[in-house]
């Protein structure tokens, strides 16, 4: 029953892929991008206002220049200021262009009209360079002042007449065909596949990352036979519990290990470096100078003597004593 539904499955998400391919190649056709001579002019307004302040805020002009940046901000929009300068919000000048119009706006909740001090902290390191940055984008952007006021006519002209369903229907298609512009140019969809290959590939050494750490944090009780050097002796001890980082040791009776100790204890025939950490009457906690092996932790397990493991008491004390 299951095979026979595949290949009609098949055939749907084909015509769903033709269907988004079209609609994509339909999207795609749009006028192309211009500089917006007004739009541009405006930027570099607040470019200027801005880095004014950046300067010196404590002048005579303090209170103007924040209630033009108001003014000046209040008219701009993120998708008027990307189509202007022809750029995207993910990469390259464009996203220059979002970071400014975004700190302008953080520039003027803090700000206050009676306190030029209120904008000395917004002048970070990155605000600086980012106003450097779109100082030199606006460089190569810049129209002159018959293009602005060309422009600037036709915006009159445009505002005065009255708007129609058909200039509302363009008007939504042009945005739109603007958004689709925007999401499938090349360099985003570039950047899309990137983050997909190396999320794809990432995400499998994490997870095996993972796995092996809570392996290598995972104790096991075992009661394995060995000696540690402490006081130019070598002393007999058990291994109580282990895992890749340290160990539970049972150290010599009533002879407890200072913490901070370092001592060589014997694991699986190799001198192993650990550290006190903690200490008591009858056990010692080890702290191993460099991880284990898991291998040595699975050879301690196999080594574990069953029969020495059963009594209920060790060394005089409860066998699972701290």
């Amino acid at each position: 029953m299951i095979e026979a539904v595949k290949p009609s499955k098949e055939v749907d998400v084909r015509r769903f892929g033709l269907a988004i391919s079209l609609m994509i190649g339909a999207l795609w056709i749009g006028p192309p991008a211009y500089a917006n001579c007004l739009v541009i002019d405006q930027l570099d307004k607040l470019q200027i206002l801005q880095a004014r302040l950046a300067r010196d805020p404590d002048t005579g002009l303090f209170s103007n220049d924040i209630r033009q940046l108001r003014a000046i901000s209040a008219g701009m929009s993120n998708r008027e200021t990307l189509d202007a300068v022809d750029g995207n919000s993910f990469t390259g000048h464009g996203a220059d262009f979002m970071r400014f119009l975004q700190n302008t706006k953080d520039l003027l909740q803090g700000a206050s009209l009676h306190d030029p001090q209120s904008v000395r902290p917004h002048f970070t390191r990155a605000a600086r360079n980012n106003l450097e940055q779109v100082r030199d984008h606006l460089t190569g952007l810049r129209c002159n002042d018959t293009q602005i006021a060309v422009e600037s006519a036709a915006a009159s002209q445009g505002t005065s007449g009255g708007d129609s369903d058909a200039e509302d229907l363009a008007e939504v298609a042009e945005n739109i065909s603007a958004i689709a512009e925007e999401v499938f140019q090349l360099r985003s969809l570039v950047i899309v596949l990137a983050a997909s290959i190396a999320i794809s590939v990432i995400t499998p050494i994490i997870r095996r990352w993972i796995i092996l750490r809570r392996r290598r944090e995972k104790r096991h009780n075992t009661t394995y036979p060995t000696q540690y050097d402490w006081e130019n002796r070598t002393i007999d001890g058990m291994l109580i519990d282990i895992n890749c980082h340290g160990t539970k040791l049972r150290h010599e009776k009533d002879n407890p290990l200072p913490i901070g100790t370092t001592i060589d204890l014997v694991i699986c025939g190799e001198q192993t470096t650990g550290t006190v950490v903690w200490s008591n009457t009858h056990y010692s906690g080890l702290q191993f100078k460099n991880l284990i092996s898991l291998k040595q932790v699975d050879e301690i397990c196999a080594a574990t003597d069953e029969k020495t493991a059963s009594p209920k008491t060790q060394n005089g004390a409860p066998k699972d004593a701290a």
